[in-house]
Order: structure tokens, then sequence, then C-alpha cells
């Protein structure tokens, strides 16, 4: 059975998120105090973004809808549940919505269909990119992040769904990584420098012990 998180949130159609812009509409500046907690959070989720885009083009294309079992999310699946998360979360929590995105009834659904629909390498790296570009626009605008909201699981803060946000982006870029280790892809900011290769491929070198 397929593990998956159930997000009870105003739905988005499968269309629309397949056609979200790379640009987002222009919001009004946040308060100061939140300007510089969530400087820090997208200074943290730019540098995941970057190590999942740069594993995601050096996993190779036919490898992009191979999973370890059929219990669990293929490699192209897992991005775009990313993606889903980044498009979706924000406007549940007060943002404005991407350009041109729809509501629908289930969200939840619509994300799991995107996972289907959207499974060619250069369509995935492109969702995912555009996602990030709505998530840098769209979290410097929330507001009373001490209120209480109810999206999922137990009542908590907005600002408790940011840091979820974070975590979540995180987790499955361990998960990427772990896809793609098993199948031989080294994740590219862990490849040694050329002059230092000759020296970590040594009989009885360990590697330099990065993820």
């Amino acid at each position: 059975m397929r593990i998956t998180t159930s997000i009870a949130v105003a739905g988005l159609t499968v269309a629309a998120l397949a056609a979200v812009p790379v640009g987002a509409a222009h919001h009004e500046a946040a308060e100061p105090m939140t300007d510089v907690f969530m400087g820090g959070v997208v200074q943290n989720i730019e540098d995941t973004e970057k190590k999942l885009i740069a594993l995601a083009e050096a996993m190779p294309a036919d490898m992009y809808g191979w999973a370890p079992s059929v219990d669990v999310r293929t490699f192209s699946e897992t991005y775009i549940h990313v993606a889903a998360a980044n498009l979706l979360l924000p406007s549940a929590l007060g943002a404005a919505p991407p350009e041109g995105m729809e509501m629908g009834d289930n969200a939840f659904a619509a994300a799991q269909a995107m996972e289907a629909e959207i499974t060619a390498k250069e369509d995935v790296i492109a969702k995912v990119q555009e996602s990030f570009a709505y998530l840098y626009s769209a979290l410097p605008t929330l507001t009373d992040l001490e209120a209480e909201v109810t999206l999922f699981g137990p009542p908590s803060s907005k600002r408790s769904y940011v840091f979820i946000i974070l975590g979540h982006a995180h987790e499955h870029l361990g998960q990427a990584i772990a896809y793609a280790r098993s199948v031989g892809v080294t994740p590219p900011w862990s490849q040694p420098p050329p002059e230092e290769a000759a020296v970590e491929d040594a009989p009885g070198d360990t590697g330099s012990g990065e993820y």
C-alpha cells in the first residue's frame, strides 16, 4: 500500500496544476519580523531546490519511472509530490494562489493525478522549478504566523506549517538521494574534484562520506 499524507485543504484541478506559470503574482510586502524569518526559510529552501534540480538532471531519463518497490513513489512521482506541496500549502495558509490555478474539490486526488501525468524528465524538472518559483514569492506574503489553522492533523500555527514545507523538501531530497544512489548515480555535490578523483578511487578508499 502506498504511503501518503492526506491534505484536507481546498483542492486544485489537475489541469490548473499542470499549467502553473513560473512567474507568480506580485504580493504586498510582509511584516518586518516575518521578512527576517522568511528570509532564512527561503534561503534554506533555495539550497534544497538546487540539490533537487542537480540530482534530477543527473538521473537518467529512463530511471524516472523507477522505484525500489511497488509500494512507494517512483523517482518522478517523488519530485511531483514535492511540487504539488509547494503549490498547495502556501495558498492554504493565506497566500494568493499561483496565477491560472483553479480551485477544485479534492486537492489530494488532483496531486496524485499530476504525479501520474507528469513523468518525463524535462517536464518533471520544469514543474518542480515552477513550484519553487511560486513558493519563493508566496512565503514572504504570509502574515499572522502564530494564528492557528487546521490543514491536516491537529490544529497548529501557520509558522509550524512553514516548517513542514521546509522539512518536506528536505525529506524528499533525502529520498531522491537514496533512489539515485541505489541505481549508481552519485549526487553532483558529492562528486570529488577531478584532481581528487584518482586518489578517492584508490584501493581501500571509502569515499568522501558526503551523502
